[in-house]
């Protein structure tokens, strides 16, 4: 059975889901025979006379010859969902999501596996293909990645990558990194699969069908990272290792911080909500992304994909109007034991578990990893700590003008000029 797991980001909403669908393919085994393969397996020279000459070189120098992993840019039909009208990615941002890829991922494994030579060459997946469109689905949700079977990841919406933009639910992590670290931790699940002790951790709370609809709010306080990471043990190990590898230390402590307190979900009217919560209303009116918010709050509002009102809320004590009942000084309590699980310390645990076998059976250390991963996006003093700008925020170190030397050019600009050497083949005699 060949599963695609796929990864879509609703309209409307801010979070990422993923949709699960199975096909089926009969096949018979026997040690005759089954002559030539199906695949052409000639190779051809590149043409230089052809204006995407330069990257073609590119993927094949870092991609197909260290690793055997094709990156397919040029939208191919056979390689496509039919179904979907898909658009192909642009030759500028198929150039920036290769070298990012390797940069960010493909060195990034090798610089750190204990198989440095070889762990690509075996266990990643055998065909990147990026388009340029979301592929739209009947239920008003767009697909941003698909993967087949741990042998192909589709990236999609490449288009819309913006290499300034690091976090946010239309920033590279969000879009891409997750997926390729999400789908990678499969086929190594497959390889060596994770502890049993993992299965048990949230057993009878997982719901394969019902988990689009979840809050990841709730969800975190439960023990999961991510809404997806419910629907089944397979999936929240990997949610688990994506999701620490990509949120910046901001984002990592908010979620933790969220799923250490009891939340609860209620129906809500919006003309009720407007008055009772006025400022987040008028965040939501405004389109401020949930996958920024600061849930450190006593609720906010959520729209579901069947377009009814939501209010999310921590669990406190409430007086006879539903109002937060405040104390002689004024403060409220926060329950954080109601349902007897304490969801930071679940998803610390899971963590653990997912550390300890990358270094077992990898000899790969995850908080390295992590470090890795970050310290090549974001900038960082001779003492390694992060730096921030002037509104607290991570500075992105692919787009960091130095001060000290102006005119050097920007880490972005040193990668894509990799690729823009291979131009000089092109006119070569």
């Amino acid at each position: 059975m060949n599963t695609k797991i796929r990864k879509r980001l609703l309209i409307g909403l801010s979070f990422v889901i993923c949709h699960l669908s199975f096909s089926v393919a009969l096949s018979s085994c026997s040690e005759d025979d089954l002559g030539p393969s199906i695949y052409d397996t000639t190779e051809y020279p590149l043409d230089r006379s052809v204006y995407t000459f330069p990257l073609d070189t590119f993927v094949k120098k870092n991609f197909l010859e260290p690793y055997n992993l094709k990156f397919i840019y040029k939208m191919e039909d056979v390689g496509s969902d039919m179904q979907k009208n898909l658009v192909p990615a642009s030759y500028e941002k198929s150039v920036d999501l290769a070298v990012l890829v390797k940069y960010l991922w493909l060195d990034v494994y090798t610089k750190l596996a204990g198989e440095k030579d070889v762990f690509l060459k075996k266990y990643s997946p055998r065909i990147i293909h990026v388009i340029g469109s979301p592929g739209y689905l009947s239920d008003g949700s767009r697909e941003v990645g698909v993967a087949e079977g741990g042998i192909k990841v589709t990236l999609m919406e490449v288009n819309k990558l913006n290499v300034n933009q690091i976090e946010g639910p239309y920033g590279m992590n969000q879009l891409f990194f997750h997926t390729m670290h999400h789908e990678f931790g499969h086929i190594l699940d497959q390889t060596s699969l994770r502890p049993t002790a993992f299965n048990t951790i949230s057993s009878g709370l997982y719901d394969a069908m019902g988990w689009a609809s979840k809050s990841d709010t709730i969800q975190a306080g439960l023990g999961f990272v991510t809404p997806y990471g419910s629907s089944q043990a397979g999936e929240d190990w990997v949610e688990t290792l994506a999701c620490y590898v990509t949120y910046d230390q901001d984002r990592w402590d908010k979620l933790l911080n969220t799923a250490h307190y009891d939340w609860e979900e209620i129906d809500y009217q919006v003309d009720d909500y407007r008055a009772y919560y006025p400022r987040a209303y008028q965040d939501y009116l405004t389109g401020y992304s949930r996958l920024n918010c600061n849930y450190d709050t006593i609720g906010y509002l959520r729209m579901t994909a069947n377009y009814e009102y939501k209010l999310v809320r921590k669990v406190v004590p409430r007086n006879a109007n539903g109002f937060v009942a405040l104390d002689a000084d004024g403060n409220y309590t926060v329950s954080t034991d109601i349902d007897n699980i304490d969801g930071q310390a679940v998803i610390l645990q899971k963590l653990d578990l997912v550390r300890t076998w990358l270094k077992d059976n990898w000899n790969i250390d995850l908080d390295e990893l992590r470090k890795e991963v970050q310290t090549r996006q974001y900038v960082t003093d001779d003492e390694g700590n992060f730096l921030r700008d002037q509104y607290g925020s991570f500075v992105n170190r692919l787009t960091y003008i130095d001060p000290a030397n102006p005119d050097k050019p920007t880490l972005y600009e040193q990668l894509i000029q990799e690729v823009e050497e291979y131009k000089k083949l092109q006119t070569a005699k």
